[in-house]
C-alpha cells in the first residue's frame, strides 16, 4: 500500500514541479524538502519507506516464486532483500540530506517550501 501511494504522490510531485513550476525535477528537487525545515521530518520517511517498500516488495515476489525451497532458505529470501532495502534506504536519506557528501541546494528549488503566511 505505502509503496503504491508513494508512487502516485511522487508522480504528482514531479510533474507538479514540472509543469507549474518549471523546474528541472533532480537531485535538487527531491533533495530541497531535506534542506528546509520542518520538512526533513516529512521526506525522511517518505523516501526511507519507499525505497524500503521497494526491496520488500521485490523479496515478496522472490519469497512467493520460490515456494518449494527449505522454510531457512524462504527466510533469507525475503530478509535479504528486506536487509539491503534497509541500507540503501538509509544511504539515499543521508545522501539527499547531504550527509554524505554536503551540497548546497540552489535557492529556487529551496523556495517550494517557503512558507506563505498571510
Amino acid at each position: 500500500m505505502y509503496l503504491a501511494l508513494f508512487l502516485l504522490v511522487h508522480v504528482g510531485a514531479v510533474l507538479y514541479g514540472r509543469m507549474v513550476l518549471q523546474l528541472d525535477t533532480n537531485f535538487y528537487y527531491a533533495a530541497a524538502g531535506l534542506h528546509v525545515p520542518p520538512n526533513q521530518f516529512f521526506f525522511a520517511p517518505y523516501y526511507f519507506l519507499a525505497f524500503f517498500a521497494l526491496f520488500t516488495h521485490l523479496g515478496c515476489a522472490a519469497y512467493w516464486r520460490l515456494q518449494p525451497i527449505s522454510a531457512h532458505a524462504k527466510v533469507a529470501t525475503l530478509a535479504l532483500p528486506m536487509l539491503a532495502g534497509g541500507a540503501v534506504s538509509l544511504l539515499l536519506v543521508l545522501s539527499l540530506a547531504g550527509h554524505l557528501r554536503p551540497f548546497e541546494v540552489p535557492a529556487k528549488y529551496k523556495a517550494t517550501y517557503a512558507r506563505q503566511d498571510g
